[in-house]
């Protein structure tokens, strides 16, 4: 697993996800996994699904390494959130 590695700010991190959802995986992720949580690494452009927040950023971390991730309930852009890791703890945070 990478180590928390981020070269964009939380806000290139909100502008790039929220960019990256409109334009290219909202139509798709609306018509299969509405009301789930799309967990995006915005460097890579590269992002995974699951109902339950948590276990998608968990996953999202094996998958992409420990980083900050741009996070959007599926359907409901007004809820998206970045996580912030913080070793032993994590947190989200909701904007």
């Amino acid at each position: 697993m990478n180590t928390m590695n981020q070269n964009f700010s939380l806000e290139d991190i909100s502008r790039l996800g929220e960019k990256f959802y409109l334009e290219e995986l909202k139509t798709k992720l609306e018509s299969e996994y509405m009301g789930q949580y799309a967990i995006i690494d915005v460097e890579n452009k590269k992002y995974l699904t699951d109902s339950d927040r948590l276990v998608a950023i968990n996953k999202a971390q094996e998958a992409f390494g420990n980083k900050l991730f741009y996070i959007v309930q599926i359907g409901m852009l007004k809820q998206s959130t970045i996580n912030y890791i913080s070793t032993p703890k994590k947190h989200a945070w909701l904007f």
